[in-house]
């Protein structure tokens, strides 16, 4: 049987792949970062880091809890920054991105 921690690492792997790759290639085309991108992959990066540490995959200590730390606040001020500058996930995926 499956454990659904692994899954859930999973899909939260996944998801922070893919938005990672919406931020690259978004960077490639507007010559700026897709923030809102940023921030879930930022998001999506802690969330594996904890259920990792939650689920025994990782160990509990310094290192992980400062790497989730720094997602959040990643995660905060990009969405920040993406809300200024008025941006939409995945730009870089769709057909009519917006520009400046």
């Amino acid at each position: 049987m499956v454990q659904s921690a692994l899954v859930w690492l999973f899909l939260n792997a996944v998801l922070a792949g893919f938005a990672a790759v919406a931020v690259a290639v978004h960077y490639a085309d507007e010559r700026e970062p897709d923030f809102v991108s940023a921030a879930l992959a930022a998001v999506f990066v802690g969330s594996c880091v904890e259920l990792g540490m939650a689920n025994g995959y990782l160990p509990d200590g310094v290192l992980p809890t400062a790497v989730v730390g720094v997602c959040i606040v990643v995660g905060l001020v990009s969405l920040a920054l993406g809300v200024k500058r008025d941006q939409s996930a995945f730009q870089a995926f769709r057909g009519g991105a917006r520009s400046r």
